[in-house]
């Protein structure tokens, strides 16, 4: 019995260390989408900082630090808006559309620490369309796309972070 009780102490303990998240401290996404010509996309992608950010913290929801947490990591995401604005600017199609943004997450301490380039495709973000979605009549100015688009990337981000 006293074998059992330890055993099931053990197995609590690692399950409990295994499940430990990072908590999140700050969440911060820069876009400067003034630089984008066509005022279409401008009217869809105008609120990308607040509507990204949003997003991301909708995938930790668990994992937001209160606001005393001492040891939290901290996301800063820029996204490049010149890559964005090429392809909404140029062509409206989706196909080749991607989402790019350089994502920095600042661990508590300095050895995890995460540095990379994240880059969401069109075709990535299909699996975040709402069912039924006719995607034969999808552009880079459709609220549908738009919102699959920031979803996909808020959702790397996060599965990036749970990684560590």
């Amino acid at each position: 019995m006293t074998h059992l009780i330890r055993t099931t102490a053990l197995v609590a303990s690692l399950a409990t260390a295994a499940g430990a998240s990072t908590l999140v401290q700050d969440i911060e996404v820069t876009a400067d989408v003034s630089a984008l010509q066509n005022r279409e996309a401008v009217a869809v992608w105008s609120d990308l900082e607040t509507d990204l950010e949003t997003a991301i913290a909708a995938e930790l929801v668990n994992q937001i630090a209160p606001e005393d947490a001492e040891e939290a990591a901290e996301i800063e995401i820029e996204i490049d808006t010149v890559a964005l604005a090429s392809w909404l600017d140029t062509e409206m199609g989706i196909a080749d559309s991607t989402l790019v943004g350089d994502v920095k997450i600042d661990m508590p301490g300095t050895q995890d620490d995460q540095r990379y380039t994240l880059t969401v495709s069109a075709e990535q973000a299909t699996v975040y369309y709402p069912e039924g979605t006719n995607v034969t009549v999808l552009n880079a100015t459709s609220g549908e796309f738009y919102t699959a688009m920031v979803d996909a990337f808020a959702h790397n981000v996060a599965e990036k972070l749970q990684e560590n």
